[in-house]
Protein backbone atom coordinates (compact mmCIF):
# COMPACT_ATOMS: atom_id res chain seq x y z
CA UNK A 1 0.00 0.00 0.00
CA UNK A 2 1.29 3.17 -1.45
CA UNK A 3 0.82 6.63 1.19
CA UNK A 4 -1.95 7.86 -2.12
CA UNK A 5 -3.88 4.89 -1.15
CA UNK A 6 -2.97 5.42 2.41
CA UNK A 7 -4.06 8.87 1.79
CA UNK A 8 -7.28 8.14 0.67
CA UNK A 9 -8.31 5.54 2.97
CA UNK A 10 -8.02 8.41 5.62
CA UNK A 11 -9.77 10.79 3.77
CA UNK A 12 -12.67 8.18 3.59
CA UNK A 13 -12.79 7.48 7.34
CA UNK A 14 -12.73 11.12 7.97
CA UNK A 15 -15.45 11.80 5.65
CA UNK A 16 -17.38 8.73 7.36
CA UNK A 17 -17.18 10.47 10.53
CA UNK A 18 -17.98 14.06 9.17
CA UNK A 19 -20.91 12.79 7.34
CA UNK A 20 -22.29 11.09 10.66
CA UNK A 21 -21.93 14.03 12.18
CA UNK A 22 -23.65 16.83 10.13
CA UNK A 23 -26.50 13.81 10.10
CA UNK A 24 -26.52 14.22 14.11
CA UNK A 25 -26.29 18.13 14.17
CA UNK A 26 -28.86 18.38 11.44
CA UNK A 27 -31.24 15.71 13.27
CA UNK A 28 -30.44 17.83 16.56
CA UNK A 29 -31.05 20.82 15.16
CA UNK A 30 -34.69 19.65 13.69
CA UNK A 31 -35.57 18.55 17.50
CA UNK A 32 -34.41 22.18 18.85
CA UNK A 33 -36.40 24.14 16.33
CA UNK A 34 -39.19 22.25 17.10
CA UNK A 35 -38.38 22.35 20.85
CA UNK A 36 -38.12 25.89 21.13
CA UNK A 37 -41.16 26.71 18.90
CA UNK A 38 -43.50 25.19 21.57
CA UNK A 39 -41.57 26.61 24.36
CA UNK A 40 -42.20 30.09 23.16
CA UNK A 41 -45.94 29.43 21.75
CA UNK A 42 -46.96 28.23 25.32
CA UNK A 43 -44.86 30.69 27.71
CA UNK A 44 -46.60 33.51 28.83
CA UNK A 45 -43.60 34.89 29.92
CA UNK A 46 -42.09 35.63 27.05
CA UNK A 47 -42.72 39.23 25.31
CA UNK A 48 -43.47 39.61 21.54
CA UNK A 49 -39.62 41.20 21.71
CA UNK A 50 -38.09 38.57 23.32
CA UNK A 51 -39.39 36.31 20.89
CA UNK A 52 -38.31 37.86 18.16
CA UNK A 53 -34.85 38.35 18.85
CA UNK A 54 -34.86 34.47 20.27
CA UNK A 55 -36.12 33.93 16.75
CA UNK A 56 -33.44 36.37 15.09
CA UNK A 57 -30.52 34.32 17.52
CA UNK A 58 -31.75 31.19 16.53
CA UNK A 59 -31.73 32.53 12.48
CA UNK A 60 -28.33 33.82 12.65
CA UNK A 61 -26.63 31.14 14.46
CA UNK A 62 -28.02 28.68 11.81
CA UNK A 63 -26.38 30.47 8.86
CA UNK A 64 -22.95 30.33 11.00
CA UNK A 65 -23.55 26.60 11.16
CA UNK A 66 -24.54 26.41 7.55
CA UNK A 67 -21.20 28.41 6.83
CA UNK A 68 -19.02 26.31 8.47
CA UNK A 69 -20.47 23.09 7.22
CA UNK A 70 -20.29 24.73 3.46
CA UNK A 71 -16.47 25.51 4.06
CA UNK A 72 -15.65 22.29 5.94
CA UNK A 73 -17.67 20.61 2.44
CA UNK A 74 -15.82 22.56 -0.09
CA UNK A 75 -12.30 21.74 1.58
CA UNK A 76 -12.75 17.89 1.80
CA UNK A 77 -13.84 17.87 -2.45
CA UNK A 78 -10.56 19.84 -2.46
CA UNK A 79 -8.62 17.01 -0.79
CA UNK A 80 -10.62 14.55 -2.94
CA UNK A 81 -9.55 16.83 -5.81
CA UNK A 82 -5.83 16.68 -4.89
CA UNK A 83 -6.15 13.38 -4.13
CA UNK A 84 -6.87 11.86 -7.53
CA UNK A 85 -4.92 10.12 -10.07
CA UNK A 86 -4.12 12.42 -12.91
Amino acid sequence: MNGEQVSKQILGMWKGSWETYVMTLKSAEEQSDRMLDIMLQQSGTFQEDAKKLIKEWVKNSKEVSKSYLDTVEQNVNKLEEMLEPK
